[in-house]
């Protein structure tokens, strides 16, 4: 074995760190500059989120409910018409700009379920024509953020909360279970029921004493449909075709040079077979070209339960990660934690220590119950967030039928007529 040669270590450090400090007047600015531009994108960012003018618009159901959640696609059909295209690169490095967004929230204060859209002013009059258009019994007021009334700063010494973001465990191009599953025909396509996927929800929040709360916010913008080619890849992969990788320029210079001097046509490749699918995986690729048929939305969802200390009670977040449980399947998409937003931390090096619990632990919690609420108050998208379709979108968010019939549950109490027509303004 040979010994270390440690002179020429230290030679070869040496030689590095006299080239380091030789050529600084090289790499620094090239630091600063990043580290100006990074710092001017954070503050050209936060001026454009502030200079962003919101509305939170609370929607009342009818009495009676006579449509299907399809009526529910065909709104959030209509809101994905204000894509246009991405942001392009000047607006998003000289405004600051991002894609716009809207926050769909179901949200139990005190035992009572409502339900609110915050938007863009701008896009105020679009939600309510799409709402109108499918539920014309419906109500909808302008009404101020509930948020406000809590404290600007949570956990205090009076509530606490408990919180998280969820993710898919698959890729975004496996659907969840939807509101078509169900949906029951027991005399016959003319006698159609629906089970409400949010009934348990709604009864979870009429189990809440005074001083207990539970936002259900979920974030969602328009996209377009680069995400879909993503389905494509699954599909193929399954049925056993390879994508194919594209010959540089370099490449297919040899391949006519080849041509040339060796005489024929290139070699072809023969071409895959497609490979024969079982049951289960027609199943899964049936739900997969479905779902990337349909219009798309980046989309996440943040849970977040909010009481005074002494009704304080954790389980009710069981309850309601039980009820989006419905949603799950093995074979296609379930949702899962985003561990990094959870508000409990073990701390560091915590399978070091018999009671589990690490360095730091009440700290880094109490720092992840800061961030999360911060992030429920503003509405911030996440980084992280998956793709949702119409049909997904009306599973998680609508308003339910006249099968939830929970306590506590607004609805409106006289249907609206119409003015007649060509009455007088004056």
């Amino acid at each position: 074995m040979n010994p270390v040669d440690f002179s020429f270590i230290f030679q070869t450090t040496g030689f590095g760190l006299d080239v380091l400090f030789s050529l600084w007047w090289i790499y620094v600015p090239i630091i600063l500059f990043v580290s100006f531009i990074a710092a001017w994108q954070h503050y050209i960012h936060e001026k454009y989120l502030e200079s962003l003018e919101w509305t939170t618009l609370q929607i009342k159901p009818p009495p009676t409910l006579d449509r299907t959640l399809k009526a529910v696609e065909q709104i959030f059909a209509g809101i994905h018409g204000i894509y246009i295209g991405p942001v392009n690169w000047k607006d998003r490095l000289l405004r600051g700009k991002v894609q716009d967004w809207f926050s769909l929230e179901i949200v139990g204060i005190d035992g009572v379920t409502n339900f609110y859209i915050r938007t863009l002013a701008q896009y105020q009059g679009i939600v309510e024509s799409n709402v109108f258009a499918q539920y014309p019994d419906a109500e909808i007021v302008v009404a101020e953020d509930y948020i406000r009334k809590w404290p600007q700063r949570l956990p205090n010494a009076e509530m606490d909360l408990f919180g998280m973001e969820l993710l898919l465990a698959k890729e975004s191009a496996y659907p969840i279970q939807t509101y078509l599953y169900f949906e029951e025909k027991p005399g016959g396509p003319d006698n159609l029921k629906s089970i409400d996927p949010l009934s348990s929800v709604s009864e979870v929040f009429s189990t809440f004493r005074p001083g207990e709360n539970f936002v259900i916010q979920i974030l969602m913008r328009p996209t377009g449909d680069g995400w879909s080619k993503e389905g494509q890849t699954i599909i193929d992969k399954m049925s056993g075709k390879e994508p194919k990788s594209k010959p540089d320029a370099l490449e297919n210079i040899f391949k006519s040079i080849d041509g040339l001097f060796l005489g024929g046509s290139a070699e072809k490749e023969d071409a895959p077979k497609d490979k024969k699918l079982s049951s289960r995986e027609e199943d899964i690729a049936k739900a997969i070209g479905k779902k990337v048929a349909k219009l798309g939305f980046e989309t996440s969802i943040r849970l977040s339960y909010i009481a005074k200390k002494e009704v304080f009670h954790r389980h009710h977040f069981a309850g309601i990660m039980g009820a989006l449980k419905q949603l799950s399947t093995l074979n296609l998409n379930s949702f899962k934690p985003n561990s990094a937003t959870v508000t409990y931390s073990k701390g560091m090096f915590y399978k070091l220590f018999p009671s589990d619990k690490g360095f730091f632990a009440e700290q880094r919690t109490l720092e992840r119950k800061l961030r999360l609420y911060k992030d429920l108050r503003e509405r911030t998208f996440p980084q992280k967030f998956f793709i949702f379709n119409t049909e997904e979108m009306a599973t998680i968010y609508h308003l339910p039928g006249i099968e939830v019939r929970a306590p506590l549950f607004p609805r409106v109490q006289a249907k609206k007529g119409q003015p007649p027509a060509g009455l007088p303004l004056e």
